[in-house]
């Protein structure tokens, strides 16, 4: 495994490596290529025109015009040719001429002079753009030149290479094996009209030979350099980045199997990153070791708490009425209530009870904080709120004793808020108490409306507190709906709340359901504006129907 890690660790630098020092070379000789291009094109042009108006010099502009009709060689043409001439052989040019394009196509030259190097007398041949071998090869540019250099007198050089197949190309290639450089100006007649163009081509064989030598030298020095530089830096990243980066790849496989070290790491003296990061790789396996042990403990301990919640949710639930119909031998009313905690056990609180034939009390709280302090709060609240009311006391006379109870004693500060309700079937009088609570939701007339009566103080919270009682006449047909601010404060993904309008907007529709199909019906519209949002509060449910 070792083996396998360092070649292929070693190999993808190394190919990396090559990669830009083989770029490098590259950009550094193409950079260099140019620059030597560019700067004996410029030389060559400098030269080649220096030629052209040397040989310009020679030529009388007036008779171009007799010579090109009349195709006669006089004396004065005879002694023009041989001035040419010297020049060409001179200046060692390749060839010199003096042409008349046509002006209509630019196509086509007529010559008027052309002279050839002697040396070169075989091999030199007059080409017309009009020939096929050269409509092939040569592009459209040398029409525009010619044309400006007639027309507007502008003069241009341009330069030609040849590869070793003899393709002809206007750019200069790393396999060009010959080339000439072509300067052309126009001839002027004694009234300052351009008459003809000069062309001198200059052979520029010795610098390409220059340019074959250039990058034989520079293929080789790269060569070189790139080699020395890949073996030096080889054996940098060998024991500076390869040797280390294994020997920690090998104890963390090594950690992994058998959970320790086994010292390898020790070999690592690097004073750099790699030295710092074997001495984590110890530190690390020294802290997992003992994290380990105390997630062991940790998690023994877990396992214990979340089987006693386990046995309190099902406490807690227990304590709560559940069953359905809550009194069966009762059709004049429909009565049911639901608790969803937000953790494993929860602060709210419901209950109702018949205190006789005539009366059904019905309570619903809220316990402040979460888990299992609120929920033992909870309970004591519950008993005490059971307690009273199955002494017949009002509303108003349980809460103020449960509140001196919940106050006794009461060092972490909890407190409840709370509804609390007697039902007087025969008159239809309902007296409540409302300890800090959500306002219920009464269904009287047809309609749907909050109970809003002044809040008294919660349960709990301060020692001989005085509770006010309230009354209202509720009907046969109307319906009643307790809840804990779990679903008036339920939340979105947006942060919005459920809130007191969307449960009012929630409660049509419900007139003819029961009150087990009410508790569901208002629990999808909170699912459905939560959506996957977290609960956060436990949300507690109590539906009365008076049939």
């Amino acid at each position: 495994m070792k083996k396998k890690y360092f070649s292929v660790l070693g190999f993808k630098l190394l190919v990396s490596a090559i990669f830009f020092v083989a770029l490098l070379c590259v950009v550094l000789s193409v950079a260099g290529y140019r620059h030597f291009k560019k700067v004996f094109e410029a030389q060559y042009n400098r030269m080649t025109m220096e030629f052209a108006y040397i040989a310009a010099s020679y030529v009388d502009g007036d008779s171009i015009d007799d010579y090109l009709n009349s195709q006669f060689k006089d004396e004065k043409w005879l002694e023009t040719y041989a001035k040419l001439s010297e020049v060409v052989n001179v200046a060692d040019l390749q060839a010199l001429s003096i042409s008349v394009p046509d002006t209509i196509q630019y196509n086509l030259q007529e010559y008027v002079y052309h002279c050839v190097n002697a040396r070169l007398a075989d091999k030199v041949r007059v080409y017309n753009l009009g020939e096929p071998e050269l409509l092939s090869t040569r592009d459209k540019k040398s029409l525009v030149n010619m044309k400006k250099l007639m027309l507007l007198g502008r003069l241009y050089t341009e330069y030609t290479y040849t590869n070793k197949d003899g393709d002809i190309s206007r750019k200069m290639l790393f396999g060009s094996v010959s080339g000439y450089a072509t300067t052309v100006i126009p001839i002027r007649d004694s009234y300052n009209n351009v008459v003809a163009m000069l062309s001198v081509e200059k052979s520029m064989d010795e610098v390409l030979a220059l340019q074959k030598e250039y990058q034989h030298t520079v293929f080789i020095v790269g060569i070189t350099i790139a080699l020395v530089f890949i073996l030096l830096y080889g054996l940098s990243l060998w024991y500076s980045v390869i040797r280390p980066v294994g020997l920690i790849t090998q104890e963390t496989a090594y950690f992994a199997q058998h959970g320790s070290l086994s010292g390898s790491i020790k070999k690592i003296r690097n004073h750099d990153e790699m030295g710092s990061l074997a001495k984590s790789v110890e530190k690390m396996s020294e802290d997992i070791n003992n994290y380990i042990n105390k997630l062991t403990t940790v998690t023994a301990e877990k396992e214990r708490i979340s089987t006693e919640l386990n046995v309190a949710t099902k406490i807690q639930a227990d304590m709560l009425p559940k069953a359905y119909p809550a009194y069966p031998e009762r059709t004049d009313f429909d009565l049911s209530a639901s608790m969803d905690p937000a953790k494993e056990v929860g602060g709210d609180l419901y209950d109702y009870m018949l205190l006789d034939d005539d009366h059904l009390m019905m309570v619903v709280g809220d316990v402040s904080g979460k888990g299992v302090p609120a929920a033992l709060f909870m309970v004591i609240a519950k008993t005490l709120l059971d307690s009273h009311g199955a002494q017949r006391l009002s509303p108003a006379e349980i809460f103020s004793v449960t509140n001196d109870q919940l106050c006794s004693g009461n060092e972490s500060g909890l407190f409840v808020t709370c509804w609390l309700g007697i039902l007087t079937f025969s008159t239809g009088e309902l007296r409540f108490v409302n300890a800090g609570h959500p306002y219920p939701v009464l269904y009287h007339k047809g309609e749907f409306s909050f109970v809003q009566t002044k809040p008294n103080f919660v349960l709990g919270g301060m020692e001989g507190v005085p509770y006010k009682e309230h009354t209202i006449t509720m009907e046969k047909g109307d319906r009643l709906l307790v809840y804990t601010d779990g679903v008036t404060e339920a939340t979105n993904a947006s942060e919005e709340l459920f809130g007191e309008a969307r449960l009012l907007e929630a409660m049509p529709g419900t007139e003819k359901l029961t009150a087990p199909e009410t508790l569901v019906s208002v629990r999808k519209s909170i699912d459905a504006f939560v959506g996957e949002a977290e609960q956060f509060d436990d949300i507690t449910l109590l539906s009365f129907i008076w049939k």
